[in-house]
C-alpha cells in the first residue's frame, strides 16, 4: 500500500426524507488515508474485512436522539478488521479485531476509539469468522441471553416468535428447538414461512400478511402459549418510507393475540423499546388484566443490561460454537462483496426479502 491507496466511507444523510435510495440518502465518499503516516501513541491502523448493518438498523428504532442523521455522518456498525499498524500494546500487526467501526476501507483509530475494539476471540477455531457478526455476535447473544434469562424454556412448552425470519428470530427459534420446545413464528411472506419451517426446523408459523395472529394462534397453538418473543415491536420506530403505521398495527395485533393465548405463568419478552402505540388505550386494560390473571412475567431488555450480555456471554460462545461444529444451527449469510456495493447492501438490509444475515465483504 502507499499514500494513494483508495479509501471509501459509507455516509448516511437526510434519512427522514423518505424511502432509502442508494446514491441519495446513502452514499460513498472518499476520505483521506496515508498508509505511510506515523500513528500516535495507543492508536491503531485497521483494514476492514466484514461489516454488518444490523446494529445501525436497530439504532434507528430507539429514542429519536439515539442516531442523529440530519447531518451527513459515517455509518458505524459492528465490523471485523485486520490490524495493519499498531502503536498500542494490546494489539499487534496482523491481529484480527471486532468492534463498532465506520464502514470504511481503512481506519485510523484514536487511543479513545481503540478501547472500543477487542481481539476476535475464537477458541473453537470457527472457520467462517463472519459468524461473529451474527450467531456469535450481537444477534446471537441477544437471542440467547433473553431466551434463557426471561423465557426460561422448558421441554414441551410452546413459543411464538414474532418476525421470526430476521437475525434474532432465526437464532431464538433454533435454540428453542434444541431445548425441545414447540416453535412457531410469524413472517411477512410465504417464502419466509417456508424458510423457517423447512430450513430452520420451526414446527410451523404463519404469514401475517395473509392470516391474522388471532386465527393463526387458534390453529397451531389451541392450548395456548408459554412464551411470546416480541421481535416485531422494535420495528415500529423505523420511520422510513411510511413504515410507522404499518408496523405499529402489526405489533399491536401480535401482542393482543399473544396475550389472549398465554398460559398461566407465561413469559413475554420485548427486544429493545416497544412502541408506545402498542400499549396505549384501548388495549392497556386487557394488557394489565391478563398480566395479573395469568401471573405473566413481562420484561423488556437491551443487551447492555448486566443480566443479559455480561451474564450470558461466556455460555453463549461455548454453546453456540459447539452447536455450529455439530451442524445443529442453520446460519444463512447473504454476502455482498466490495466497498463499491456498500450503499446497495445498506439499503437491502432494510428492504430486501433475503433471509440470510446481510454481510458486506470489503475484499
Amino acid at each position: 500500500m502507499d499514500q494513494d491507496t483508495e479509501n471509501k466511507v459509507l455516509v448516511i444523510k437526510n434519512i427522514d426524507s423518505g424511502y432509502l435510495v442508494a446514491g441519495e440518502q446513502v452514499t460513498l465518499e472518499t476520505v483521506q488515508y496515508d498508509a505511510t503516516q506515523d500513528i500516535a501513541e495507543n492508536e491503531l491502523m485497521l483494514q476492514l474485512l466484514y461489516a454488518t448493518y444490523d446494529l445501525f438498523k436497530r439504532d434507528l428504532t430507539g429514542p429519536n436522539d439515539s442516531v442523529d442523521v440530519r447531518q451527513p455522518k459515517p455509518v458505524e456498525t459492528m465490523s471485523i478488521a485486520k490490524v495493519l499498524n499498531s502503536n498500542n500494546e494490546n494489539f499487534q500487526a496482523g491481529d484480527m479485531v471486532i468492534g463498532r467501526l465506520p464502514v470504511q476501507q481503512y481506519v485510523i483509530l484514536s487511543a479513545e476509539s481503540a478501547s472500543g475494539v477487542k481481539l476476535l476471540d475464537n477458541p473453537g477455531e470457527i472457520e467462517d469468522v463472519r459468524l461473529f457478526l451474527s450467531v456469535l455476535g450481537i444477534p446471537g447473544i441477544s437471542a440467547f441471553s433473553s431466551l434463557y434469562e426471561i423465557g426460561r424454556p422448558k421441554k414441551g412448552e410452546t413459543i411464538l416468535i414474532a418476525n421470526a425470519s430476521d437475525e434474532i428470530g432465526q437464532i431464538a427459534g433454533q435454540i428453542a428447538k434444541l431445548e425441545g420446545l414447540n416453535v412457531f413464528g410469524s413472517v411477512d411472506s410465504d417464502e419466509k414461512l417456508d424458510f423457517i419451517t423447512t430450513q430452520l426446523g420451526f414446527d410451523g408459523g404463519f404469514n401475517y400478511v395473509k392470516e391474522s395472529p388471532y386465527d393463526a394462534l387458534s390453529r397451531f397453538a389451541p392450548n395456548g402459549l408459554d412464551i411470546y418473543y416480541d421481535n416485531l415491536s422494535w420495528m415500529s420506530r423505523l420511520s422510513i418510507g411510511g413504515l410507522d403505521t404499518h408496523y405499529d398495527l402489526l405489533g399491536s395485533k401480535h401482542l393482543n393475540a399473544a396475550f389472549g393465548s398465554m398460559r398461566r405463568y407465561g413469559r413475554i419478552m420485548f427486544y429493545g423499546t416497544i412502541a408506545e402505540q402498542t400499549v396505549l388505550d384501548p388495549i392497556i386494560g386487557m394488557f394489565l388484566h391478563n398480566t395479573v390473571l395469568k401471573r405473566l412475567t413481562i420484561r423488556g431488555f437491551t443487551l447492555c443490561d448486566p443480566s443479559f450480555g455480561k451474564k450470558w456471554g461466556g455460555l453463549h460462545q461455548e454453546r453456540m460454537q459447539q452447536w455450529i461444529k455439530e451442524g445443529k444451527l442453520s446460519i444463512p449469510t447473504y454476502e455482498i462483496q466490495g466497498i463499491e456495493h456498500a450503499a446497495k447492501a445498506f439499503v437491502e438490509a432494510f428492504y430486501s426479502t433475503q433471509t440470510g444475515h446481510t454481510i458486506l465483504a470489503f475484499t
